[in-house]
């Protein structure tokens, strides 16, 4: 029977701390080749080698399996860490580098939560490292779904998050329910108890939907409660979209055309001044393809 988890690292540890090498170790029980993969984490041992090697060095199963799940929990959360703050500057390489220690053993022993949280980061280096457009889109409806129940009353952080991933591979009368039906419930929580960053992601998301569907009077509505909530929180990431796509929707419903072109342009320096270089080349892209010069 193989264990499911790497322990190689934790019997090194102890073995060094009592002064065993490796020959001694390892003495009629492996190889000194297998023992130097198994300190090096390369391989799993078998359950019966790791027995006597446990045997050997006079500690319990029970505290080499303790001892590698602290180790474990500790790990995901400095890399959980480490990807949250790449991935809020948008380094999906970055955050593709960090995933490399998120091996199986942790991820199934993890919370559907921090899974979730998982797969959001694995879906996110899809997208915008591999370009695996169709496996990141089927991570996420399997992902929602690890924990989504269509008559869900309640949203975690995490389901919110994959519910505007989805929505953003598919713009399909559900998902947009879906989205809707999520930002509704932000919305009635007791203010004092309301996560309107959360909102953001949604609001970002339905923006985005109706732009692609050219309904400028929603693309105004939501990107002015959007705009409204991410000024609010001083949130940098969400506020040159919104600022934009107002401009963009007054411009093109030839409301007002000088306040929108004005609002595009203070989007532009938004970008700037925040060095979110990335949303600029979008917006510059917008502006080619409706033909508009600021």
């Amino acid at each position: 029977m193989n264990i499911r988890f790497r322990a190689g690292h934790v019997i090194k540890r102890i073995r060094m701390e009592m002064a065993y090498s490796q020959e001694e170790l390892c003495d009629g029980i492996c190889s000194i080749n297998s023992i130097a993969r198994i300190e090096s984490n390369k391989t799993s041992p078998s359950f019966e080698i790791l027995l006597a090697l446990v045997d050997r060095l006079g500690v319990s199963i029970e505290k080499i399996i303790a001892e590698v799940s602290l180790e474990q929990n500790r790990l995901y959360i400095q890399q959980r860490i480490a990807m949250e703050h790449h991935a809020e500057s948008n380094n999906f390489v970055a955050v593709k580098e960090d995933l490399k220690l998120i091996d199986e053993s942790i991820y199934e022993k993890l919370s559907v939560r921090d899974q979730q949280f998982i797969d959001i980061m694995r879906i996110e280096v899809l997208t915008s490292v591999e370009g695996e457009i169709l496996r990141a889109k089927a991570l996420a409806e399997k992902s929602l779904y690890k924990s989504y129940k269509e008559k869900a009353t309640y949203f975690t952080d995490e389901e919110i998050k994959l519910i505007n991933i989805v929505l953003r591979f598919e713009q399909s009368p559900t998902n947009i329910k879906r989205a809707e039906k999520a930002l509704a419930w932000i919305e009635n929580q007791n203010p004092y108890l309301q996560d309107n960053y959360l909102s953001l992601f949604l609001l970002n998301g339905l923006m985005i939907t109706a732009y692609l569907a050219e309904n400028w009077r929603w693309v105004l509505e939501v990107s002015s409660k959007g705009l409204q909530i991410a000024e609010q929180k001083e949130s940098m990431k969400f506020i040159p979209n919104f600022l934009f796509l107002k401009g963009l929707s007054l411009y093109m419903m030839n409301i007002e055309r000088d306040k929108g072109k004005l609002l595009m342009q203070e989007a532009f320096k938004v970008c700037e001044i925040t060095k979110h270089m990335y949303i600029r080349e979008g917006l510059i892209d917008t502006l080619t393809q409706y033909k508009i010069e600021l």
